[in-house]
C-alpha cells in the first residue's frame, strides 16, 4: 500500500519504468557492439591465420587443421596446381584443379626487401636449402661472430660464412626469392622470400611439383 497518496505512487512507478526501459536499451547496445567487435576480430584472425585452429562454424574438421593453416587434399585429387600469395593478407593459398585445398599463415618481404609481384612458377626444390645471401659467420670452433650476416660484408679474420636454414626450400625466381620454412608472424619480417610455418612448409612441399604456378599479389 502506498503511504504518501497514489499521485505520488504513480509518479515513482513512472520513474522506475523509465529507468527499467533506459537499461534494458542500454544492455541491448553493448550486446550488439560486443557482438560486431567479437565478428570483426574473428575475421581479421581468420584472414591473418591467427587462429590455430578455426572456430566450428568454419567447418573445418580439426584433425585436418594443422597450426596457422589448414590443409585437407580429397584423396586422388589431380589437376594443375595454383599457389597464390597474398602479401596484403600475409596468407598463402592453395588449389588443385581449381579445387582449394588448404591455406597458411605466412611472412613476406618488409620494407626495403619487398617480395616480388606477378606470376611465376617453383623452379627447383631443396628439402634442406641453405640461403647464399644471408646468414652468420663463425669461427672452426663453431663460435658465433656475427649473427646476421649478409654476404658482401667484411669477413672477420678465420670467419666461416653459414647460411640460414630454409628448409623444404621451393625456387620462385632466379633472383633468390623462395618459399620455405621460416618465422612467421602473419606480418612482412623476412629478406624477400615467403616463409611459412614448419608444418606448413612440409605440407606444401609434399604436394607441390616443379612447375607449379605461383601467383604473388
Amino acid at each position: 500500500m502506498c503511504i504518501k497518496g497514489q499521485r505520488e505512487c504513480k509518479r515513482n512507478l513512472n520513474n522506475s519504468m523509465r529507468l527499467m526501459k533506459k537499461y534494458l536499451t542500454m544492455t541491448a547496445a553493448a550486446a550488439a557492439l560486443l557482438t560486431a567487435c567479437s565478428t570483426q576480430n574473428d575475421l581479421a584472425a581468420i584472414a591473418t591465420g591467427g587462429y590455430a585452429f578455426r572456430p566450428n562454424r568454419i567447418k573445418i574438421d580439426p584433425q585436418k587443421a594443422v597450426a596457422n593453416g589448414h590443409w585437407d587434399r580429397p584423396e586422388g585429387l589431380t589437376g594443375e596446381h595454383l599457389i597464390i600469395i597474398d602479401t596484403q593478407l600475409q596468407q598463402a593459398k592453395y588449389y588443385i584443379a581449381n579445387q582449394y585445398v588448404g591455406n597458411s599463415s605466412i611472412s613476406s618481404g618488409k620494407a626495403g626487401h619487398g617480395t616480388p609481384a606477378g606470376t611465376f612458377k617453383i623452379l627447383s626444390k631443396d628439402e634442406d636449402h641453405k640461403s647464399s645471401l644471408y646468414g652468420s659467420v663463425v669461427d672452426a670452433n663453431g663460435n658465433t661472430l656475427i649473427a646476421d650476416y649478409t654476404v658482401g660484408q667484411p669477413m672477420p679474420p678465420g670467419g666461416i660464412y653459414q647460411g640460414a636454414s630454409m628448409n623444404y626450400g621451393m625456387q620462385i625466381t632466379n633472383t633468390g626469392i623462395w618459399m620455405h620454412e621460416g618465422y612467421v608472424t602473419s606480418a612482412p619480417e623476412s629478406h624477400g622470400c615467403i616463409r611459412l610455418p614448419g608444418d606448413m612448409a612440409k605440407i606444401f612441399f609434399d604436394n607441390t611439383p616443379i612447375g607449379t604456378k605461383v601467383i604473388i599479389k
